[in-house]
């Protein structure tokens, strides 16, 4: 379980150094290698919860699963931001 902290927290940190390019433009590239990231993160986290068993486990799995939609909803967000039309 530590090492899931470590990773969760590893995650929150990125994302959270990853806001002050919210305003720049993402390539193509960029947001592609993001996805992969996010995948690989997510494999990792999973695979971390594999020496839990029972609700823990599931709690684990459940928790990994809600970290990858967060991140790529925030990359969805980075890569076409919502703009508002003017009235």
């Amino acid at each position: 379980m530590n090492q899931f902290n470590i990773s969760a927290i590893a995650v929150a940190i990125g994302l959270a150094f990853s806001t002050g390019a919210m305003a720049q433009g993402m390539s193509t590239n960029e947001y592609k290698a993001d996805k992969k990231g996010i995948a690989a993160d997510y494999k990792s986290a999973k695979s971390n919860c594999d020496s839990f068993s029972g609700n823990v486990k599931d709690r684990c799995k459940a928790e990994a699963r809600g970290n990858e939609k967060i991140a790529k909803a925030e990359l969805e967000f980075r890569y076409k931001p919502y703009r508002q039309d003017p009235l």
